[in-house]
This record gives structure tokens, C-alpha cells and sequence, in this order.
């Protein structure tokens, strides 16, 4: 097997940077921490009735991938071999976390199928000047569903078609300081890479700049602060630079210790080809800032930006036993961007990848176009001595504001992600049934709402398994899983409505 590496300036300096950060961790500072490597292995078996979700490398239009459809394929056994490294370490001056899991599949009917997938989630900090400058790194290699039109899966046993590896690597030093009880500063530089060789999908890099100054103690009745960002993001195919600039000054007026005023205004100078109108203005907020109890916080925020009235709110509340979120929130923003979020995309389970609920939030989809996305989220999680619950239900809203031709060869038909809606919820109940057994359900339903298509996709998926200790360094699993699309949307004659059905039994040892 022959293997070509690539690799352009840019590519290079994000490898460079994240070795120098790693470098720094593992020898300025690791004679005073400690540095733990756990391996791990995951052995498992699936039976699933329809391996394909209906789904395949099925011609979507204009480029991209298909709808999928029941019916296009049958089941197979598919064997997975995972070794995998935990890697931890903590020292006076520095943190490392990273987990890696080489995901071998192994399809005993489509031998086609049979491949190799690479995860890994891993994370760093160091002090490089005491209290004063710091570094932070990050790399991740996940799959991630390219469609919302395609078959939708949460790991890696169905082979879709809608499955696309991401590559995404961040740098970030920056400095910051304490004028002692006026104010607090911070200055970062953020890199960061995402790429992917799925076609379409424009790799593209984003070099981030931030500044914050806050009022410090000193300032107990009329707090103040100020925030510069400025994020460029470059489209290597495209050869075209998005640029998202802000400059924003805030106060908080605090009528009481646990009431208080808030506001903001600024402007926004944001350089890209706007579909919607003219993409830079003021802007301003106002709201206010409420803890009347110590177990409960609440914000919310009114106000103007470029693209008409914006929200934004956050409730917290806690008890002994349960835990209680509300959130709301909506921002311009690019994949780019959303992927250097620290696990925005996915989260990496090392114990076992098939044990992965399936889609217990919002679903991400790939795109190369600057979008408006608005995400409200309501959640509870209630703890007992037996059982635990989590309740969860969500919506999200995206419109695009520049061209769809950005996407046309990566999604195909583009006029149904011109303005998409995801609504759904989903329940999580874990049972432990003895010390070392546990019995764990989830049921989620999305609904994926092409509103500029009219057409509508439901998704349910359901999963149940049993967990079990046999020893403190061996678990097994016995898991049962049920996926549904219902559709509205027509092609042709194929129905694309499609089910499947999956058993898997696994083995994980931990050295």
C-alpha cells in the first residue's frame, strides 16, 4: 500500500504548533507531574439486518450524496477490532488528555466494506510564564454524517455513505494578566485546520483574534469590559478569506448582590458575500443577570445585530438530585469555527464505540457557507440511588448567508439546506440492576425540517443494552438497536422510508 502525504504551509504550521505545545508539556514540565498510558481493546460483533441504511454511494443530484432508501442492501456480520491509549497527565504547570481508538471493521459478507477508522480526541494546556502566558492545543480525528438528507448513524457499523472523516487541529497561546483589583486582560491568537477528503467539503483554516479587558473587584457596583474578535477563515479550494470582526464594549449595573442590569453595543464589520442583505451595523443588547438562590442563575438578553433581533438567555437550576438547563442561543458562524469548539462535533467513547447513544443531540451536517444559526436547548437529568433520568428536548435553526453553490458538489441539491430545521427529544434511563450491572435506554426522535422544500424526514432511534463488570479491568455489553426514517420527500419511485435493526455483543479490556 502506497501512501502520498500532502502537506501545504498551512497544514505544517498546525502540526508544528501542536508538536510544540506537546513538547513544552512533556519536557519543561513533566518532571513534576505525572503521565499516566492506560491501552485498552474493544472486541465486538454486530448483526444488522440492513447494513447500508438504505443508504450506500448513492448519486445525489447535482454532486453529493443520496436519500437512501429501504431495501438497498441486506445484513451482514460486521467484527470490530479497536485497541485503543488513554494518555493523562497533570503537573503543577500543565494538563494532557488524549484518547485514541484505531476502529478496524471487518464485514463478513461485503468484504468491500471492510476498512480502517481513526479516532482520536486529545487536549492540552500548559503555563508557559507563570500567570502570565499559556498555550492550549487540541486535535481530533472523528466521522461526522455529511447529510440531513441521507441515512443518519452515530457510528461507524453502517455503511451509509453519509459518513465523512474530519480532521481538525488548533493552536492557541495567549497572555493574560491581572492589574490587581481593577482589571483583568487577556490577548489570544487562535489556529486552527479543518479537513476532510470527503468531495465537496472545502478544507479551510481559521487564524483567531481576541482581546478582553473586565473590571476587577474594585468595581462592586458598575462592572465594565470590553471584547475585540476577529475571525478569518480561509477556503483553500475556493481560494476565498471570510472575515467576522466585532468590537464590543459591555456593562453591569448591579442593583443588588443578586440582581443585576446588562448591556452591550459595539459594531460589526463582517466581510463576505452576503445573499441576505448587507452583513456589518451596530449592535447592541440589553438584559439583566438573576441569582436568587445559590442553586439557581438566570440571563437573558434582548437586543439588534446585522440580521434583525437576536436573543439570548440561560437558566440553571440545581438540587441535591437533579439538574436543570435551559439554553438559547444564536450566532454567525462557520463549520470552521463550530469544529474548534473543543467537541462540538462528536465525543469519542473509548469503552465502547458501539455503546455511543445515538444522536442524543442535535445532528451537525458539513457545509462551506457562512450560516445563522439560532439553538435552543431544555434538559433535566434526576438522580436516585438506582436509577438516573435524563430528559432532553431541542431545536435548531440554520440559514445560510452565502451562495449554495458553495455546497452544491458536496450535498447536492442545495435547495433544501437553504433554510433547515432540527426539533426533537430524547430520554436516557440508566438502571443499575446490581454493583457491577447496569441496564441503560435511550429513545431520541428528530424531526429534520427542509422548510425552503417543504419536506420533512422524522428520524427515530432507540437503543437498550446491558452492561456488565466482570472484573474492574474487563466489560461486557449486550446492545439492541432500532433506527426509522419516515419521509414525506419523493424520488421517483423509491420509497425512502427506510428501518434496521442491530444486535451487538462486546468485550472491553482495560491494561
Amino acid at each position: 500500500m502506497n501512501f502520498i502525504i500532502k502537506q501545504n504551509n498551512n497544514y505544517l504550521f498546525i502540526n508544528l504548533s501542536v508538536v510544540c505545545v506537546f513538547f513544552l508539556l512533556f519536557y519543561a514540565q513533566v518532571a513534576v507531574g505525572k503521565l499516566e498510558f492506560s491501552p485498552t481493546l474493544t472486541v465486538s460483533e454486530t448483526y444488522t439486518d440492513n447494513v447500508r441504511l438504505g443508504g450506500g454511494l448513492i448519486a445525489g443530484g447535482a454532486g453529493g450524496i443520496g436519500f437512501g432508501g429501504a431495501g438497498a442492501s441486506g445484513g451482514d456480520f460486521i467484527t470490530q477490532i479497536n485497541p485503543g491509549m488513554l494518555v493523562t497527565g497533570q503537573g503543577r504547570r500543565y494538563e494532557v488528555n488524549a484518547q485514541y481508538v484505531m476502529n478496524n471493521l471487518i464485514f463478513a459478507k461485503n468484504n468491500e466494506l471492510t476498512q480502517i477508522r481513526h479516532m482520536l480526541n486529545a487536549n492540552a494546556t500548559t503555563e508557559v510564564l507563570k500567570d502570565l502566558f499559556f498555550i492550549d492545543g487540541d486535535a481530533r480525528i472523528l466521522q461526522q454524517n455529511v447529510s440531513l438528507l441521507a441515512p443518519q448513524t452515530a457510528n461507524n457499523v453502517f455503511a451509509t455513505g453519509n459518513r465523512a472523516n474530519l480532521e481538525i487541529y488548533s493552536v492557541s497561546p495567549y497572555l493574560r494578566h491581572r492589574f490587581q483589583s481593577f482589571a483583568t486582560a487577556e490577548a489570544r491568537y487562535t489556529r486552527g485546520y479543518v479537513k476532510s477528503g470527503f468531495n465537496g467539503f472545502i478544507n479551510s483554516q481559521r487564524d483567531s483574534y481576541q482581546f478582553l479587558l473586565n473590571s476587577g473587584s474594585a468595581f462592586r457596583k458598575l462592572g465594565w469590559g470590553f471584547n475585540y474578535n476577529n475571525n478569518r477563515i480561509h477556503l483553500d479550494r475556493a481560494n476565498t478569506t471570510i472575515e467576522l470582526e466585532s468590537y464590543i464594549g459591555n456593562l453591569r449595573y448591579n442593583l443588588t448582590r443578586r440582581f443585576a442590569l446588562t448591556a452591550t453595543g459595539g459594531y460589526e464589520r463582517n466581510s463576505f458575500i452576503s445573499i441576505r442583505g448587507k452583513p456589518s451595523s451596530p449592535t447592541w443588547t440589553a438584559g439583566f443577570a438573576w441569582a436568587p438562590n445559590k442553586r439557581t442563575d438566570l440571563h437573558f438578553s434582548a437586543g439588534q445585530r446585522f440580521f434583525g433581533d437576536t436573543y439570548s438567555a440561560t437558566v440553571n437550576y440545581r438540587t441535591r438530585l437533579s439538574t436543570w438547563q435551559i439554553i438559547y442561543i444564536e450566532d454567525i458562524t462557520t463549520l470552521n469555527q463550530q469544529a474548534g469548539q473543543f467537541g462540538a462535533l462528536g465525543a469519542l467513547n473509548l469503552g465502547s464505540i458501539d455503546a455511543q447513544n445515538l444522536l442524543l443531540g442535535l445532528s451537525n451536517f458539513l457545509t462551506n457557507r457562512v450560516f445563522l444559526q439560532r439553538r435552543f436547548n431544555a434538559s433535566v437529568t434526576l438522580n436516585g440511588s438506582r436509577n438516573d433520568l435524563t430528559l432532553n428536548v431541542f431545536q435548531l435553526k440554520r440559514k445560510p448567508y452565502t451562495a449554495e453553490e458553495l455546497d452544491e458538489d458536496l450535498l447536492g441539491l442545495p435547495l433544501f439546506f437553504n433554510d433547515t430545521r432540527q426539533l426533537g427529544g430524547n430520554v436516557a434511563w440508566r438502571y443499575r440492576l446490581s454493583p457491577r450491572t447496569n441496564f441503560n435506554m435511550n429513545f431520541s426522535f428528530v424531526r429534520f425540517d427542509f422548510l425552503s422544500a417543504n419536506s420533512t424526514n422524522d428520524n427515530l432511534f432507540f437503543t437498550a443494552n446491558v452492561t456488565k463488570d466482570f472484573f474492574p479491568d474487563l466489560i461486557g455489553m449486550l446492545q439492541y438497536q432500532r433506527i426509522d426514517r419516515l419521509s414525506n420527500i419523493q424520488s421517483g419511485t423509491q420509497d425512502l422510508d427506510l428501518s434496521a435493526n442491530a444486535v451487538t455483543v462486546s468485550l472491553t479490556k482495560n491494561f
